[in-house]
């Protein structure tokens, strides 16, 4: 059995409130993801999704427990080094596409390569791939306000997929989309993931998408159960 890509051991969230109270988010969370898996997590707003993916993102902190990357300890890294291990390994898509405005539809997918200090040239068959594979090859001289909102999120699927990251963390992708656009944008998402053996990990409000991946989870007062299809 191969080792987790992804790994969380007895992970609890609390923020302090003005009176100093502990609020507690997220309760002793456990969990753990195989390579090429597809998972998913629903629960109502405001339950702790957004902050669990963070934390599995190493965009945030736990208040205890750790968090492994392929078993590499991430939890007491500092913020430059998990931004260093984070460049090749997660890509991210978050509800509202946040596409840079002045860039094109091209120079916003080559926008990682840029920050990882990677020669634009070189990715820049993987990015027209991708604008082929997600129909958008039209628009790559495009800047974001001239694009649909069905339109923006492909986008922003291409760039988290530019460096073929090990793991895609998309936090409600389709949020934002009508019913037909979130089913064409979603298909592709999974069958992306697939073709690059990436690991997805999904934040929905939808039963109908979280139930199309593998393994689904539910997040309730803060303690995430599975969910059987």
């Amino acid at each position: 059995m191969p080792s987790p890509i992804i790994s969380l051991e007895n992970i609890s969230k609390h923020f302090s409130s003005p009176n100093g109270q502990s609020i507690p988010v997220l309760q002793d969370i456990s969990l753990a993801i195989e390579p090429n898996q597809m998972v998913s997590i629903r629960g109502e707003s405001g339950c702790g999704k957004s902050t669990l993916l963070q934390i599995i993102g190493g965009l945030d902190r736990s208040s205890s427990g750790s968090i492994f990357w392929k078993e590499k300890c991430i939890s007491g890294l500092s913020v430059d080094r998990l931004a260093s291990l984070r460049q090749n390994f997660i890509g991210f898509i978050f509800q509202g596409s946040n596409l840079i405005p002045e860039l094109t539809v091209l120079e916003n997918i080559l926008f990682p390569v840029h920050m990882a200090g990677k020669k634009q040239t070189s990715h820049r068959k993987k990015a027209q791939f991708l604008l082929q594979k997600l129909s958008i090859s039209s628009l790559e001289n495009r800047i974001p306000a001239a694009l649909s909102g069905g339109e923006r999120q492909r986008v922003a699927i291409a760039r988290a997929l530019i460096l073929n990251p090990e793991v895609v963390i998309a936090d409600e992708p389709t949020g934002n989309l009508d019913e037909k656009n979130a089913a064409a944008v979603m298909a592709l998402l999974m069958e992306l993931c697939k073709e690059s053996h990436s690991s997805l990990i999904l934040v929905t409000h939808s039963m109908l998408f979280a139930q199309k991946m593998e393994r689904s989870f539910g997040l309730k007062w803060g303690k995430l159960s599975a969910h059987s299809h």
